[in-house]
């Protein structure tokens, strides 16, 4: 269902409600693509999109809060902001990863006699993201800059992965090593660069520029002949083509939602679990585990697609409830009020010993 509203949800423009529901859509993704029950390439390319669009999406937040921050807090306020957020994006993923490899270290090596070795540099999408808020304080706030240390990560990546793998393996290697893909998180940034671009204000030229961006990036992967696959998300062209995808749907979302002021019933779900998507991420992996484990047998005896359906929709439906019963304690002991409360810890200790 579609209705123009005149209520007050669209009428504030001081949130880009299309930023939340990419976050949704981009956590949909991933639970589609985590759901053991495959229904083939819908899974397949649900699980390709799911990764590079947190991500893209996380850098286009990044230079929205960079340029909130930039307006009401001075330069060394908001530079202290971003390390300490982006120390904690890091962090506090790890938290989890560390207890239970102490505990494997303690349990399995008695037992097995193989040691469990915890790695220093471990590579995750959140990992990125708080190396992106890092890393992101030494980048020049300008599109030049953005787009060349975008297109640098690759060639940095097919460097190390080509003469300096050994040295530098810990670079590269993890579920999302950090490069290339530190790549699709400065690309979010361009991508906020292009949407406050001047010659792309108007709702027909933005359109019309994110088809023809995705056009032409078909074109390059059809040329250089790249297997829109799962590994090729490491290579360039396949990096273009995910990036240009991004940012069409992003366009749509921007000029149907926020600039028309559309309202679609699922759009607006999609934005609620966004705004806790960091969150959702970990209760989606919990869900899904619950799910496999009480009601296994029972899809064992139904077709695939029935059985991720149905998985989906039960996920989907508890993100959906948590989320509305969450706001009511403003996502208290969430990753995101641990992470603003966090910053704002380091904010203040900071302040007492300057």
């Amino acid at each position: 269902m579609v209705l123009d509203p005149s209520g007050p949800k669209y009428k504030s423009n001081s949130r880009l409600h299309a930023v939340d529901i990419c976050r949704g859509l981009a956590l949909l993704l991933m639970i589609e693509g985590h759901i053991p029950q495959s229904i083939g390439w819908i899974s397949d390319w649900a699980f390709i999109l799911a990764g590079p669009f947190f991500l893209i999406i996380s850098g286009f937040s990044y230079d929205l809060f960079l340029s909130s921050r930039m307006k009401k807090s001075s330069k060394k306020y908001t530079f202290l902001e971003s390390f300490f957020r982006g120390f904690l994006i890091y962090i506090i993923p790890l938290i989890p990863y560390i207890i239970v490899g102490i505990f494997f270290s303690s349990y399995f090596s008695s037992v097995t006699g193989h040691t469990y070795k915890l790695n220093i540099f471990h590579w995750g999408i959140f990992q990125i993201i708080g190396a992106g808020y890092i890393l992101g304080l030494v980048v020049p706030n300008n599109f030049k800059s953005k787009i060349l240390l975008t297109i640098s990560t690759f060639i940095i990546s097919y460097i190390i992965v080509n003469y300096f793998s050994e040295s530098l393996t810990f670079l590269i290697s993890g579920v999302f090593p950090l490069f290339p893909w530190i790549g699709y998180f400065l690309y979010g940034r361009v991508a906020y660069e292009l949407y406050r671009s001047e010659q792309l204000k108007d709702d027909k030229t933005l359109l019309s520029f994110s088809a023809a961006f995705l056009i032409i990036s078909l074109l390059i992967c059809e040329i250089f002949k790249v297997n829109l696959s799962l590994p090729a998300r490491g290579q360039f062209p396949m990096f273009l083509f995910l990036g240009s995808l991004h940012f069409f749907i992003f366009s749509i979302l921007v000029v149907y939602v926020d600039h028309k002021h559309f309202y679609f019933s699922s759009a607006n779900k999609l934005e609620n679990i966004g705004k806790i998507c960091f969150t959702a991420y970990y209760i989606h992996f919990l869900g899904l585990f619950l799910i496999q484990k009480s009601v296994s047998t029972f899809f064992e005896n139904l077709l695939p697609a029935i059985s991720n359906l149905i998985i989906l929709l039960i996920v989907v439906i508890i993100l959906v409830q948590i989320e509305k019963i969450w706001r009511n304690y403003n996502y208290r002991f969430g990753f995101e009020w641990l992470l603003r409360k966090g910053t704002e810890g380091f904010l203040k200790l900071s302040r007492v010993r300057g």
